[in-house]
């Protein structure tokens, strides 16, 4: 299965779509807590199948590249996604129902923090990583 540049990034745009909704329900009051609960799933499965993606595919390929400059900021960024990884995962454990209806501000600075956080890995990836994703060749007889 070839890996393309695009359909990471169109996955990024999707990420940051569905993040940006969840910052701005967040900042309601009441806060609409279905529409909360139905986009924070929404946004674990999308991230969850875009980091087994670059898991499966982009990290690997990168790695057995050929090019040691671009093996090294693969495995970097391999590393650091552990953190913003565990920071998810603390941020949907945290924030059950009950809780982000008892502390609403605390909700939304969380929510925002992890919006910054996925924002900046995001900018980071497109423009550092990505680049090094060879275009695929197109078979003129085909």
């Amino acid at each position: 299965m070839a890996l393309r540049r695009e359909t990471l990034v169109e996955e990024h745009a999707e990420l940051g779509a569905v993040v940006g909704d969840l910052r701005r329900r967040a900042a309601l009051r009441p806060l609409p807590i279905a529409d909360i609960a139905q986009l924070r799933w929404r946004l674990s499965r999308l991230l969850l199948a875009h980091l087994a993606k670059e898991d499966r595919l982009l990290h690997p390929m990168l790695q057995r590249a050929g090019n040691p400059v671009v093996a090294a900021l693969s495995r970097r960024f391999e590393e650091e996604m552990g953190g913003l990884s565990d920071g998810f995962k603390a941020y949907m454990q945290d924030w059950d129902a009950p809780r982000i209806e008892a502390e609403p501000d605390a909700f939304e600075t969380a929510t925002r923090a992890l919006a910054a956080a996925l924002a900046d890995r995001i900018h980071r990836e497109e423009t550092q990583l990505y680049r090094h994703i060879p275009t695929p060749k197109v078979d003129a007889g085909a």
